[in-house]
């Protein structure tokens, strides 16, 4: 029968068992720690699981938050701002009081007025027949100057000649009234100088 010789383990084995218990060990720690990916959910983040110190910043991005899961009540109280809503997703508030009514503005003022006037011959024809001689004459303003108002007179009109104006209309340059034209109809049987009259002034 052979006999069991105990033999103490050499100094050689001692190390390189140490050695293997710690390379083992180190290998265990690593794949604890090591996190697998999609592998934390709800319930790893919910009640405190993972706290904010452990979260590196800007690790949770919107595409991480699922729909409608942040609610107001999850919000703090006065932490957002005007700039972070959508224009025109807030409600308007009621319209304030009206303000204190502004100083008056400057009167206008122009400046003095100038008759400026044309003339026109319209023959009389047979007096009074109904057919009436027209003729038509254009009174302009001076340079720089615009037109306020016109009116219109015959050389001779007396009561019993048959003298009218057809018609008396505003000349019109860049959007100001520069002058005015008219229209004259004589059936006296005579022939009378038809004559615009235009207010012209400056300012």
């Amino acid at each position: 029968m052979h006999r069991l010789v105990k033999h103490r383990p050499s100094p050689a084995m001692v190390v390189a068992c140490v050695a293997l218990l710690v390379a083992l060990g180190g290998t265990s720690v690593a794949a604890v720690n090591a996190i697998a990916p999609n592998s934390i959910g709800a319930p790893q983040i919910r009640a405190n699981a993972v706290s904010t110190s452990e979260l590196r910043n800007g690790a949770v991005t919107g595409p991480k938050l699922r729909r409608n899961a942040v609610t107001g009540a999850k919000v703090l109280n006065r932490s957002l701002s005007a700039i972070d809503f959508a224009a025109g997703s807030l409600p308007v508030g009621p319209a304030g009081p009206a303000g204190p009514a502004g100083p008056a503005g400057p009167a206008g003022t122009i400046g003095a007025i100038t008759v400026r006037q044309g003339s026109v011959p319209v023959p009389g024809g047979t007096a009074q027949n109904g057919i009436y001689d027209t003729a038509t004459v254009s009174v302009n303003c001076n340079q720089g100057e615009k037109a306020i108002s016109a009116g219109t007179g015959w050389s001779d009109d007396a009561d019993d000649r048959e003298m009218w104006t057809q018609r008396l209309t505003p000349i019109v340059v860049n959007n100001a009234v520069v002058g005015f034209r008219g229209t004259g109809g004589n059936d006296s049987g005579n022939t009378s100088n038809f004559i615009v009259y235009v207010l012209c002034y400056t300012g």
